[in-house]
């Protein structure tokens, strides 16, 4: 059939540069869609096209996408589409899964056993774990695990194998992570076991080495279609790129804008070099948001325009308005929540709430779920409550507590800065039996000790008399500031921003000891999993907000440090590129909102968020004037002129005032000169 009856058989209402996209099926091809183009319709309607308008066998056609919720999504609009029994006959899979069938394929012909497939992640946690513990002496903490899985995933991603940028590879909580890795894949090896990222390492050399794999997959798929490109890995391309080789057919659909996931390797560079990788590929674009308000669209598109390294893409609203974007400014993180329970109680329409790190929601759940608000977390992280650096701060309190605790105290004396050796410390410990003085009293007359650290660990005592007799936010203040533990985390490059968590979470509790109770709570709460039935508010990770939409969006910790994570540097700096990842995290956050959007800042110890002044320029004295003046002084209204009398206003730009007067006529004035004389007054 041919384009115009497709389009009106299945009633397919599409643009210009959609029905494009949709007709554009031979050679490689990379479709820009901008947020909110409807770029999920425009793909499941190509591929209905190509099998219902231009005949093409269905079980030729290969849908790559993201995650196995986003292949089955569209396998379901396809059958909205189209059909059903044509949808079953189609192939939607996630990279990993069709890495699976080339090793399935692979065991097959050779008649070689593949590895097992470790499919619980549980099991890997568990080697990783044994493995630190045998590497460092310590018991790896669930956020130290969770980044070292990370960091593994980055780097079979990235196709890293150089000893060099392996050491270039960054995992708090471990000084020593090429060794782990090393250890970690010998490990697999001699279980015979592999990972979800082993599958891509081991497809692509199944494909690179064993041709008659290769051919057999090449053979089946003549048509290739991937989307979320701009979040696919550089070994993901790769493989992509030998499947499709033979026939040419390569349909890519993604936005570089909308990168963010550099943390697991995703390679928005493909996208960039797709020309120079596909010579003959056509570039299309999809820049219509139908999602957002012109307010929106606008601000975000000035917003993303400042990252050079981007397709030159220009996103365009239908031209629906709504209200301009909102900057709320509060005097700190802690006033931040209760101003945001104030803002959801009055709430009239849903309500999302975004922010850059998991953490930033933990003092939000404290407060909504003590002021019986409810909500709904779309994304639950424990990882905070295990962190060496609440961990640290945890023992601290206990330790106050027990002042003869010597588990405790070889836990911790080395974090507090008062230069207590290993010996001396252990000396203490094994003379302190909990009668008599204390560890730290010990220490402060112990002559192994200098005389400085004799006179540290008294202050230090000192501390610890005083800590539980004070409001849990001083208490967390003054094991940061004044004990010695900030300057400890801050030395190693470790995230104080977890001790600002507590120290948030401290102003509800009366003592540290509360403090530690409500901890446990809020642990068991997020374990099992928060949100009510009925909810007006979400809270959301960016990242896990990304393909939804919301009518009305907060952007909290908007302030350098936390969104943008990285600071702002020049293009030439190290940092760069992890700077403009930020930004298209932002961009990404900002057209989440189809009518509202505010975004909610306060002060910091860093300089005024970079991103906030970006959206919010200072105004001038002189705009500030002129725009109370255009508030005031507008077509329609009755002035009095000191010479000519009254009139009315006819019009006003800029500075300029048009005024009729009945005796005088038409008279154009200078508005900020004539009101600052004196010379012109509402009547």
């Amino acid at each position: 059939m041919t384009f115009t009856q497709f389009l009106n058989t299945y009633q397919l209402a599409l643009n210009a540069q959609q029905q494009r996209a949709v007709q554009t099926l031979d050679g490689p091809v990379l479709l820009l869609a901008v947020p909110g183009s409807g770029k999920t319709t425009v793909l499941v309607s190509r591929i209905g096209y190509m099998v219902l308008g231009r005949s093409i066998p269905p079980e030729s056609i290969l849908t790559m996408t993201y995650t196995v919720a986003a292949a089955q999504d569209m396998r379901q609009r396809f059958a909205t589409l189209f059909g059903a029994e044509m949808a079953q006959r189609l192939e939607f899979r996630t990279i990993n899964g069709v890495c699976s069938r080339i090793i399935s394929c692979y065991g097959r012909i050779t008649g070689r056993k593949a590895y097992t497939l470790m499919e619980q992640t549980s099991q890997q946690s568990a080697l990783i774990g044994t493995l630190y513990h045998r590497l460092t002496g310590e018991y790896a903490t669930e956020s130290t695990i969770k980044a070292i899985q990370t960091a593994i995933t980055y780097v079979k991603n990235q196709m890293i194998t150089s000893e060099q940028e392996l050491e270039q590879v960054e995992v708090e909580g471990m000084t020593d992570f090429p060794a782990l890795y090393h250890a970690y894949t010998q490990a697999l090896q001699q279980l015979q076991k592999m990972d979800y990222d082993d599958q891509l390492v081991y497809a692509r050399k199944i494909l690179m080495r064993c041709p008659p794999v290769l051919r057999q997959f090449q053979a089946r798929y003549r048509y290739f279609c991937v989307d979320e490109a701009q979040d696919t890995s550089k070994i993901q391309h790769a493989i992509i790129s030998l499947l499709a080789k033979n026939s040419g057919n390569l349909f890519m659909v993604g936005d570089e804008d909308q990168s963010i996931y550099g943390f697991r390797a995703a390679y928005p560079q493909a996208l960039l070099h797709f020309q120079k990788s596909y010579p003959r590929a056509q570039v299309l674009y999809m820049e219509t948001n139908y999602r957002s308000t012109q307010e929106i669209v606008s601000a975000a598109q000035g917003f993303i325009e400042k990252n050079p390294n981007r397709h030159p893409k220009h996103m365009v609203s239908t031209g629906r308005t709504g209200p301009r974007i909102r900057k709320a400014m509060v005097q700190n993180r802690a006033s931040q929540y209760a101003y945001l329970a104030a803002v959801v109680k009055k709430a009239a329409q849903p309500i999302a709430i975004l922010y850059r790190d998991n953490d930033s929601a933990i003092p939000l759940i404290d407060l909504f779920q003590r002021q019986q608000i409810p909500y709904r977390c779309r994304q639950v992280d424990c990882g905070f409550f295990t962190h060496r650096v609440v961990r640290d701060i945890c023992n601290i309190i206990r330790f106050a507590t027990q002042p003869c605790n010597g588990a405790l105290f070889l836990d911790l004396y080395y974090k507090l800065g008062a230069g207590i050796t290993r010996l001396a410390a252990v000396e203490a410990v094994s003379r302190c039996t909990g009668e008599g003085s204390t560890i730290l009293e010990y220490l402060s007359q112990c002559t192994m000790l200098s005389p400085w650290s004799r006179k540290q660990c008294a202050a230090l005592q000192a501390h610890f008399s005083h800590l539980l007799n004070q409001p849990a936010h001083r208490a967390i203040h003054r094991i940061v500031h004044y004990m010695g533990y900030g300057r400890y985390v801050e030395d190693r490059g470790g995230d104080l921003r977890k001790a600002e968590i507590l120290e948030a979470l401290g102003f509800q509790e009366a003592s540290p000891l509360d403090l530690l109770a409500r901890l446990r709570e809020l642990y068991q709460l997020m374990r099992q999993g928060t949100g009510d039935k009925e909810y007006m508010v979400t809270l959301s990770t960016i990242h896990s907000s990304k393909g939804l939409e919301y009518p009305h969006v907060i952007l909290m910790d908007v302030v350098d440090g936390i969104l943008p994570k990285v600071p702002s540097v020049p293009s030439d700096h190290p940092d760069f590129d992890a700077y403009q990842e930020e930004r298209r995290l932002f961009y990404v956050a900002m057209t989440r909102a189809k009518d509202v959007l505010w975004v909610l800042s306060y002060k910091s110890k860093e300089l005024p968020s970079s991103f906030v002044q970006e959206l919010f320029p200072p105004i001038s004295p002189k705009e500030q004037e002129a725009k109370v003046h255009a508030a005031v002084f507008h077509p329609g209204v009755k002035v009095r002129h000191k010479k000519y009398g009254e009139g009315s206003i006819l019009a006003l730009s800029q500075d300029i005032v048009t005024i009729a007067f009945p005796q005088a006529g038409e008279k154009k004035f200078s508005l900020s000169t004539i009101v600052k004389n004196g010379l012109l007054a509402k009547v």
